[in-house]
């Protein structure tokens, strides 16, 4: 008699680090954390992710990125879900602060196979954000346009692409744009190398804060981009 497969399981967990580390004349520090949980009920989802980088260079810290995410999904029909999402993030080398954002709206499963998915959201929110060197607080009426595909090769290894973009509706040309690529290749049944790219840009960033109580005219450069290679594990 054939055996028969394994149920699948409503939950994933995965966790990811990376560690680069020089000593000698350049003293170079940089850990980055990842961490994503998710759990499938009968008509609904629930997703949440993390992210961590902090680096250091010579004793002074240069790099500083915090990241949290939720999002919950209820079944409309088979393809059709409406969700409720929140987010926060703190990025002071790009002078933010904070940044929270609540979000609604419909996500729509244009591809659910079994090496392919592919899922689109449209939305609405509020984007509350405090920069650095600035007492005052922004809040903004804004949107919300993501995609998130995943390219499945084996049962350990895979493509993701995920990207949302945020337009303002209160201050036209402060949009925003994410992006996070990565690969997946599998050491062994849990554990897998992960190399991801990241990318955040801000149309119209901050100010720079004050030099000696005198106010700057230049600006955050718009574009970060985070490379990251490190080891995933999965549950």
């Amino acid at each position: 008699m054939q055996a028969q497969d394994a149920p699948k399981r409503p939950y994933e967990v995965a966790g990811d680090f990376s560690l680069a580390a020089s000593q000698g004349n350049q003293q170079v520090t940089t850990i980055a954390l990842g961490q994503r949980y998710s759990y499938k009920f009968a008509h609904s989802k629930f997703s949440q992710s993390a992210a961590a980088l902090r680096g250091t260079a010579n004793g002074v810290r240069n790099a500083e990125l915090y990241q949290l995410a939720l999002r919950s999904d209820h079944d409309i029909t088979k393809k059709l879900t409406a969700y409720l999402s929140a987010s926060g993030l703190r990025n002071t080398p790009a002078g933010l602060n904070s940044q929270v954002q609540e979000g609604f709206g419909l996500g729509y499963q244009f591809v659910d196979a079994e090496q392919d998915k592919l899922q689109v959201s449209l939305g609405f929110g509020a984007l509350q954000r405090s920069f650095v060197g600035d007492a005052a607080s922004q809040r903004d009426f804004v949107g919300n346009a993501s995609g998130n595909y995943r390219h499945v090769f084996s049962k350990t290894a895979y493509l993701e692409q995920t990207a949302t973009f945020t337009p303002n509706f209160t201050t036209r040309d402060a949009w925003l744009l994410t992006a996070n690529s990565a690969v997946v290749a599998p050491l062994s049944a849990r554990f897998g190398i992960k190399v991801g790219y990241l990318v955040n840009f801000n149309n119209a960033p901050p100010l720079l804060p004050p030099v000696n109580g005198v106010a700057q005219s230049v600006r955050f450069k718009k574009f970060d981009g985070l490379l990251t290679t490190g080891v995933q594990f999965t549950y």
